[in-house]
């Protein structure tokens, strides 16, 4: 309810991505659809300013065992939203867990995704234009880049942390020839 309260009092839009805390490390129908009771669609995109956001489940990606109609459904529709990626100024991917924490050839663990996938995936966003890929799950602030031309931002949490860094959120502003983003402390607010 503590959600909903601060919800309600926003003065700008919240769109929610899906992660593991939501819908399980193994998504199975179910909690897919508690998801989507309480925060509405675990995948979508969105046109603000010119910013083409195209916001996926990376569970999916995960394990798909339990999702597979799901899953099979959310890469379709993903495939044509990369193919509309191009037609705007800046196109980016809003997900939770990240293809790669520092490096796009770093080994797999709990919290990136196999290299083959990974690197499959990373491909596909870089041909279609994608320049950035925003993610959360390391509870720490990570990224790196895929061929120096996609950047993978990890935010850390604003809430529990497993690393040094402090709690925060993090900004991105968009402007006209470039996206900018700075983790701030809530600390320092």
């Amino acid at each position: 309810t503590d959600f909903y309260e601060i919800y309600d009092q926003l003065k700008v839009p919240l769109l929610c991505v899906c992660g593991n805390h939501d819908v399980g490390n193994s998504p199975t129908v179910q909690t897919v659809d508690r998801y989507r009771a309480d925060f509405g669609d675990d995948w979508y995109s969105f046109v603000c300013r010119g910013l083409f956001g195209i916001v996926i489940n990376s569970q999916y990606f995960a394990d798909p065992s339990g999702v597979g109609e799901l899953a099979k459904k959310h890469e379709e529709w993903l495939e044509r939203q990369l193919s509309r990626a191009k037609d705007y100024t800046h196109s980016v991917i809003f997900q939770h867990i990240p293809w790669f924490l520092k490096d796009p050839n770093e080994d797999k663990d709990y919290f990136n995704f196999e290299v083959e996938l990974r690197t499959k995936m990373m491909q596909k966003f870089m041909d279609a234009g994608i320049s950035k890929v925003f993610c959360g799950h390391y509870h720490r602030n990570a990224g790196g880049w895929f061929r120096d031309r996609v950047e993978v931002i990890v935010t850390s949490a604003v809430g529990q942390q497993l690393g040094t860094d402090k709690n925060g959120f993090r900004v991105v502003k968009v402007a006209e020839n470039e996206i900018t983003h700075e983790y701030i402390i809530l600390d320092n607010v």
